[in-house]
């Protein structure tokens, strides 16, 4: 969770559903619209998943992009390039011209041709007009699956941050493309690359070293990965290859070459967390940024966007999640404000609302309660002022869990020097193997974590010792 305000985490996806039909889409949707649709979507991205914060990394990507726009005939798209804060190798385009890579897929990339290949590739997605042809996928339809009319009344607060079901939360889903899709985007993604003074068949090694990396890789988090959108194949490949022969193209020098690239990816986070959005450890959330501290329910299902951090019942009986808002003195002043419009707009008034201090925080909750169902639903709102911020916990269960929802609001609390300790992770760095020297003694003599088979595929090399020296990309754990 980053140190931003709360603002609405919403289903942007769900109203495109009915635009983009197949068979009659191109004739609805113009460029213009697909800008449209693309802002939206970007904001969207921006607030569930979140932009890696690297200024320099993010400036080199785009100037690849814009070398490789560059190279293209006039068209009605403005093209911008990001780097999504996502540790699974992933690269994706939204309608409009917004290009998306990750992190994940950075660190796996080993020439500044690969880079343009994967952005190439992208870029013709847009201008092939792909999202026009398909039928996309919505995020967050319905808000929780808890019974009461008080959903329906007076939850738009909760649903500004947990709309999406907390399973999808920060996950935006993307429509697959068709294989022929994929197809058209690697033959014009080659010529664009070529164009831009590219080696074009760079786009089968950096497929390859992602699926040699995907495969290195174990885990539940890297099940979702480049290749659900961009399934490949040895045909794929083998197609790839054949038409990158036929390309008569002239090379043009890279903005850096592969020291230097390794150079701009040196300090990338590399993983599933990344500690300048706080980081779980089981079911505690910590953050240096925000230092704090909140531990949720065993077993609950926790989720951490850029907007906020909170945990979900398996079942579905209850939800909390807390962010960052406007920073006040007196929390009491947020609860009044809250109250008034609740009783302007809904007519309704609070079970509760009382002043008391988490640790030595001043806080103020206010509860609404409905008992139109079977078993009481409550709604809190808790706004609690920290030294650095003023935070809203806002939560929404079945009477059965107050208790719990009550103990993960009390555990709130000012990050330690002991806890700050735990927020790190594997930082991308790089080292010099030894002519003759194993991968396995490389790692030993530089304290890599990652193991060899993985060490290789990220290098884009192979298991054998190296004929000469070698500059390698590394992970190193350090504290953030």
């Amino acid at each position: 969770m980053s140190n931003v305000a709360v603002r609405r985490v919403s289903g942007y996806l769900s109203w495109l559903l009915p635009l983009l039909l197949a068979g009659c889409a191109t004739a609805i949707i113009t460029p213009a619209t697909e800008e449209q649709i693309g802002g939206r979507m970007d904001l969207e991205l921006q607030q569930q998943v979140g932009l890696y914060q690297d200024a320099s990394l993010s400036a080199y990507v785009d100037a690849v992009g814009k070398r490789l726009v560059a190279a293209m005939e006039p068209g009605p798209y403005t093209f911008r390039f990001h780097i999504i804060d996502q540790g699974e190798p992933n690269a994706f385009a939204t309608p409009g011209g917004y290009i998306y890579i990750s992190r994940g897929l950075l660190a796996q990339l080993n020439s500044e041709a690969e880079l343009a290949g994967i952005l190439a590739h992208e870029i013709s997605h847009v201008t092939r007009r792909h999202h026009a042809k398909q039928v996309g996928k919505q995020v967050g339809a319905g808000l929780l699956t808890l019974p009461g009319a008080v959903v329906g009344i007076v939850s738009e607060d909760l649903g500004n941050m947990i709309n999406a079901p907390i399973e999808v939360a920060g996950q935006v889903v993307l429509a697959s493309y068709s294989r022929g899709q994929e197809s058209e985007a690697d033959a014009y993604g080659m010529r664009l690359s070529s164009a831009a003074g590219y080696d074009p068949s760079e786009l089968a090694d950096a497929l390859q070293g992602i699926e040699r990396t995907v495969e290195a890789l174990t885990g539940e988090q890297y099940q979702a990965t480049f290749f659900d959108t961009h399934p490949t194949t040895p045909t794929r490949v083998a197609d790839i290859d054949r038409q990158a022969a036929s390309l008569t193209w002239q090379a043009q020098s890279p903005l850096t070459d592969r020291a230097g690239l390794y150079q701009r990816l040196s300090g990338l986070w590399w993983g599933e967390q990344n500690p300048q959005q706080g980081v779980f450890q089981a079911q505690t959330f910590r953050s240096s940024d925000l230092d704090i501290a909140i531990t949720f329910p065993d077993n609950w299902k926790t989720i951490n966007t850029p907007m906020f951090v909170g945990a979900g019942q398996p079942d579905g009986g209850a939800y909390v999640a807390l962010g960052t808002g406007e920073r006040v003195e007196d929390p009491s002043e947020l609860a009044d404000a809250l109250t008034r419009k609740m009783r302007e707009q809904a007519g309704i008034s609070p079970a509760e609302q009382r002043d008391f201090r988490i640790g030595e925080w001043p806080a103020t909750l206010v509860r609404y309660d409905d008992d139109s169902g079977s078993e009481t639903v409550s709604l809190y709102y808790l706004f609690v002022t920290a030294p650095r911020e003023t935070f809203t916990l806002m939560a929404m269960g079945l009477e059965s869990y107050r208790d719990m929802l009550r103990q993960t609001a009390e555990s709130l609390r000012e990050l330690s020097p002991e806890e700050a300790k735990y927020i790190g992770g594997l930082r991308l760095r790089t080292a010099e193997r030894l002519a003759g020297e194993s991968l396995a003694a490389f790692n030993q003599r530089v304290g890599n974590r990652w193991p060899g088979e993985l060490t290789a595929a990220i290098n884009g090399i192979g298991t054998d010792a190296a004929r000469s020296r070698q500059l390698l990309k590394i992970a190193r754990y350090e504290q953030y």
